[in-house]
């Protein structure tokens, strides 16, 4: 061993004698059986009194109370289509935007019709011509219809004296060849004037359907309802069926749930239903069972029930809801907080004041709502139970009341 060594191993030894005196003058009681540890126990041997829980109480009172089924959905708007053009043409104004409310009937965009309009005045020009020739036609028709009565009476004059003598056979027959003339040009002016009538026809037909192309060019809203899409923009062309916007009917809404077989039969239309958005801080919208429909999906075993409601803020077309339907209600039913209630091996139960301290009751529970549960047995009206503390309790526990 070097001599650097030996110096270290000296100065380690004596570090550790040093040490070990210090502990022993510090904590001598650490060793066991001393007198001074002996002399820490209590003489008496009694524990220390516990201090009491503090709780919170609440009283079980009679009140009514509803069972709910519940299941989730997406909002729908009752009605969403999309608006498309039937005209062509080039977009000259855009009068609704996105989110706009609009009536029905109301003029969404509006195409040039500059074109249509021109057509629709020659059209006109042209149907005033063709009345002025139809009525010409008519009144050439009647004057023909007057000659002939005229000639025919002349005619049946003439074949009288010709039976009294004083009339020869050739003027009785350039009477006769009169009447047939003048009935062929009835005929000719009866054909003129049909034609003429069908050729009105023609451009009345022509200026209906230059109105009704020039109606087209002003797109509608075929309901009322919110633009919910616009994809048309001014100057645009567009062509026939080219979609511009889409409308939504928002009032109301409506959400679709799937229910059991069993949980459809406790179902009625015009049942209440609470519709809740999926935050907790949004109050529930009142609903009600709009239809229930007539069969089973084979896929899924459910029925689709569905469920109308008023639009509220926060309530849009493709939330996701909570939808609980109000299937039965109890009048006189024994309640208290749902959180006064512990559940252990499959046991509900509550703690019920005795006098400065806790028992632990069991029950048997009934509908829950609203932070509400009905008691069917166990308790008793006006009997006080704890709703909070009730963690750290046990049989027999000392409770100290606090306020809530």
């Amino acid at each position: 061993m070097t001599l650097r060594a030996k110096v270290y191993s000296v100065l380690g030894l004596a570090l550790l004698f040093g040490a070990g005196a210090s502990v022993w003058r510090v904590k001598p009681n650490w060793l066991p059986h001393t007198p001074a540890a002996n002399a820490a126990t209590p003489k008496d041997g009694k524990e220390s009194q516990k201090e009491a829980t503090p709780v919170e109480l609440a009283t079980a009172k009679v009140g009514d109370i509803s069972s709910f089924i519940s299941a989730t959905a997406n909002l729908r708007a009752l009605r969403e289509v999309t608006i498309a053009t039937q005209a062509e043409g080039i977009v000259q104004d855009v009068l609704a935007e996105e989110g706009d409310s609009v009536n029905e009937g109301q003029v969404l965009c509006r195409l040039d019709d500059a074109q249509l309009r021109i057509r629709l005045e020659l059209a006109q020009e042209k149907l005033a011509q063709a009345r002025i020739q139809s009525e010409k036609a008519v009144i050439k028709v009647e004057k023909a219809n007057a000659q002939i009565v005229n000639a025919r009476r002349e005619l049946a004059r003439y074949e009288a004296a010709l039976k009294e003598g004083v009339s020869s056979e050739k003027e009785v027959a350039s009477y006769r060849y009169r009447v047939d003339e003048l009935l062929h040009d009835e005929r000719i002016s009866t054909s003129e004037t049909k034609e003429f009538q069908h050729h009105v026809s023609e451009l009345e037909a022509e200026i209906a359907q230059s109105n009704l192309e020039i109606s087209r060019t002003q797109v509608r809203a075929p309901f009322a309802g919110q633009i919910t899409q616009r994809t048309v923009n001014t100057g645009q062309r567009v062509r026939a069926l080219d979609s511009l916007f889409n409308l939504g009917a928002f009032s109301p809404l409506q959400a679709d749930v799937h229910l059991s077989e069993r949980d459809t039969r406790m179902v009625r239309p015009n049942q209440v239903a609470l519709v809740h958005l999926d935050t907790e801080e949004s109050a529930p919208v009142r609903g009600r069972v709009e239809r229930i429909s007539p069969v089973v999906d084979q896929s899924s075993g459910t029925v689709k029930v569905t469920i109308a409601l008023e639009p509220a803020p926060g309530f849009r077309p493709g939330s996701f809801v909570r939808v609980d339907i109000r299937a039965d209600t109890r009048s006189g039913a024994l309640l208290i907080p749902k959180k006064a209630v512990l559940e252990e091996d499959g046991q509900s139960y509550v703690y019920v004041v005795s006098s400065d301290s806790a028992k632990r009751t069991k029950v048997e529970l009934g509908y829950s709502s609203d932070g509400l549960v009905e008691i069917r047995s166990g308790l008793a009206n006006g009997q006080k139970v704890v709703v909070a503390g009730q963690g750290a309790l046990k049989e027999g526990s000392k409770i100290k009341i606090i306020q809530g």
